[in-house]
C-alpha cells in the first residue's frame, strides 16, 4: 500500500493493487489505483467496499472481472475507463455508481446485470455491443436517457425494466427483444414510457419509428457515435427538405420545428446527450430558435435535461444565455424540474447546481416549496436506497425552509430547526408528512415568538417612561434642577436625560439578537 497525504477523504491513502498473491483491499478503502501490471481485475476483488469513492484503471487493463466492483452501494464517484479495457463481466458495477461512466467504443463484451442499480443518468452502449445482455441496466432509476447504437441487434429480457424515468432512447427497426424490456415489475408503479404508451409493444414500435421523416432528430441522437463531421451533417440534414432531393432545396427542413413521437425537439435530444459539441447547440438554436420553449410530452425543456445528465458549464451557459437574448420574459417552471429530479435517485449535487443557477438568474422566478415537500414526503419505489432518499429530503426540506430559518431572530432557534432538518429520519417505504409537519409547526412556533419579544418591550417601555415622568414631578415639586438628579433603576444611577436612551438601546439589543 502506497500513502499519499493523510488519511482524510481528500487526501486519502491510496491502495495499489498489483494483483500478487491473494492481496485484499481494506473494507475502508476511498481511493483505488490499479497497476498498469494487471490485465484483469479478479472476481470479487472490491466487492462492498462501501467507502469506495475514486478508481483508477491504467492502461493495461482489459478485464473488469464479475461482481468486481458490486455492492459499493453507490459511493463510487469516479472511474476511468482505460482504451485497453475489452470487458465488463456481469453484476462487475452492480449497485456501485453514482456517476455516468463513460465506455469508449473498444469494448467488445457487457455481461448480465453490470450495471443494474447504478443510479447515473445517462448511458451510451458502445458500438461494438451488439446484444443487450440481461438486466444490464436493471433498475437504474435516475437514468433518463439512454443511447443505443444502429447495429443493435439484440435486446435481451429485463434489459431496461424498472428505468423508471427512462426518456430518450431510440431502437433500430430491427432489433429483436425479450420480455419485460421497459416496463416496471410492480404492478402500482409505471415507468414514464408507460405512462405515454401503455403496453410494452406499443412502446416498442414508437421507439422503433421514433425518426420517420425526422432526419434532424436521428442525427442528432445518433452523434454520439459519429465522432467526424457530425456538424457537417446536422447541417446538411437541416437542408435538406423532408422527401425531397437537395437539389429542390430552398429553406430549411421543416422537421427541425417538429416534434418525435416523445414530444422531443432536436434540441432536447441534444441536451439528453453524453457528448456535447457547443457548435452543434449554436447551429440547432439558431436555425430553430423555438426549440428553446418547446415541452416536451413530460413538459420538460431542453434546459432541464442538460441539467440532468450535468452537461459542461459551457452548455448550461450557452442555454441560458440564449434565453435571456431570445426569449428573456419566459417564466421556467422551476418547481417541476426540482420535483422531477427529486422523485429519482437524481444526485442532490446536480439538483444543487440547478437551485444555484435559478437564484443567481431568475431569483424573481419561484418555487412552490409547500407543494413540492408534500409531494416528495410521500416516496414510490423508486428509491432503491433509504440513505441517498435521507440525504436528499434533508437537502431538499432544507431548500424549502431556508429562507424562514434566516429570518429567525435568535441563532438557537435557527440551530434548533437546522439539527431537525439534519436529523429527521425519512423512510423512503412509508409517509413522511409528520416530519414536515412537525418541523413547520416548531417553526412557526419561533417566528410568533418575535412579535410577543417586542410587545414585551414595548410595555417595558412605557412602564420606564411612567417612571420617568413620575420623577420629574416630584422633582418639579421639589423645586430641585431635574438636570443634577439622577433615577434609581434597582442599585444603579441613571441620568434622566439618558432614560429614554437606555430604553430604546434595551429595545434593539432585544430585536436584533
Amino acid at each position: 500500500m502506497s500513502i499519499d497525504g493523510s488519511s482524510s477523504e481528500t487526501n486519502a491513502e491510496v491502495f495499489v493493487y498489483t494483483g500478487e498473491g491473494g492481496m485484499q483491499a481494506p473494507q475502508d478503502v476511498f481511493r483505488v489505483r490499479v497497476d498498469p501490471s494487471v490485465m484483469s481485475i479478479p472476481y470479487k476483488k472490491f466487492d462492498g467496499r462501501t467507502k469506495l469513492a475514486e478508481v483508477e484503471l491504467c492502461e493495461g487493463v482489459v478485464e473488469i472481472g464479475a461482481w468486481s466492483f458490486a455492492h459499493c452501494c453507490h459511493s463510487i464517484t469516479n472511474i476511468n475507463i482505460p482504451n485497453s479495457l475489452r470487458r465488463i463481466q456481469g453484476f462487475a458495477f452492480v449497485s456501485s455508481l453514482r456517476t455516468p461512466i463513460s465506455l469508449h467504443d473498444g469494448i467488445e463484451s457487457i455481461g448480465d446485470y453490470a450495471f443494474a442499480y447504478c443510479i447515473f443518468t445517462n448511458f451510451r452502449v458502445p458500438p461494438l455491443i451488439t446484444v443487450i445482455p440481461d438486466a444490464m441496466l436493471y433498475n437504474c432509476r435516475a437514468m433518463f436517457s439512454l443511447e443505443l447504437s444502429e447495429n443493435m441487434r439484440e435486446i435481451v429480457y429485463h434489459a431496461f425494466q424498472n428505468c423508471s424515468c427512462l426518456r430518450n432512447v431510440a431502437i433500430p427497426p430491427n432489433a429483436v427483444f425479450g420480455d419485460d424490456i421497459f416496463i416496471d415489475e410492480d404492478d402500482n408503479e409505471m415507468t414514464d414510457l408507460q405512462r405515454l404508451f401503455g403496453s410494452e409493444a406499443r412502446i416498442i414500435w414508437e421507439l422503433q419509428h421514433r425518426f420517420d421523416g425526422l432526419p434532424i432528430h436521428r442525427v442528432v441522437y445518433y452523434q454520439s457515435y459519429d465522432h467526424q463531421g457530425v456538424l457537417q451533417k446536422v447541417v446538411d440534414a437541416m437542408n435538406t427538405r423532408s422527401g425531397q432531393s437537395r437539389t429542390l432545396r430552398n429553406k430549411l427542413d421543416p422537421t427541425g420545428n417538429q416534434q418525435d413521437c416523445l414530444g422531443m425537439t432536436p434540441l432536447h435530444i441534444l441536451a439528453c446527450s453524453s457528448v456535447h459539441n457547443l457548435e452543434v447547440y449554436r447551429v440547432i438554436v439558431e436555425k430553430y430558435p423555438v426549440n428553446l420553449i418547446t415541452e416536451d410530452r413530460w413538459g420538460a425543456l431542453p434546459l432541464l435535461y442538460a441539467f440532468w445528465g450535468a452537461a459542461p458549464a459551457e452548455i448550461i451557459d450557452f442555454l441560458l444565455e440564449s434565453y435571456q437574448s431570445l426569449y428573456p420574459t419566459h417564466v421556467f417552471n422551476w418547481t417541476m424540474m426540482v420535483e422531477t429530479m427529486g422523485r429519482t435517485d437524481t444526485p442532490k449535487e446536480i439538483i444543487e447546481n440547478l437551485l444555484c443557477v435559478r437564484q443567481m438568474h431568475f431569483p424573481e422566478q419561484p418555487i412552490d416549496w409547500e407543494y413540492l415537500l408534500n409531494e416528495l414526503a410521500i416516496p414510490s419505489n423508486r428509491h432503491p436506497s433509504e440513505v441517498l432518499f435521507q440525504k436528499q429530503m434533508r437537502f431538499l426540506f432544507m431548500c424549502g425552509m431556508s429562507e424562514r430559518v434566516e429570518a429567525l431572530a435568535f441563532k438557537v432557534w435557527r440551530d434548533n430547526i437546522r439539527h431537525l432538518i439534519q436529523t429527521a429520519d425519512f423512510k423512503w417505504t412509508g409517509d413522511n408528512s409528520v416530519i414536515l409537519r412537525s418541523t413547520r409547526i416548531k417553526l412557526a412556533h419561533f417566528e410568533d415568538e418575535l412579535p410577543k419579544l417586542k410587545e414585551a418591550t414595548s410595555i417595558l417601555e412605557l412602564a420606564l417612561w411612567k417612571v420617568r415622568m413620575t420623577v420629574n414631578v416630584n422633582i418639579q415639586q421639589g423645586r430641585t434642577n431635574c438636570r443634577q438628579k439622577k433615577v434609581r433603576v434597582g442599585n444603579a444611577g441613571l441620568p434622566v436625560g439618558r432614560c429614554c436612551h437606555w430604553t430604546c438601546l434595551a429595545i434593539f439589543v432585544i430585536v436584533s439578537l
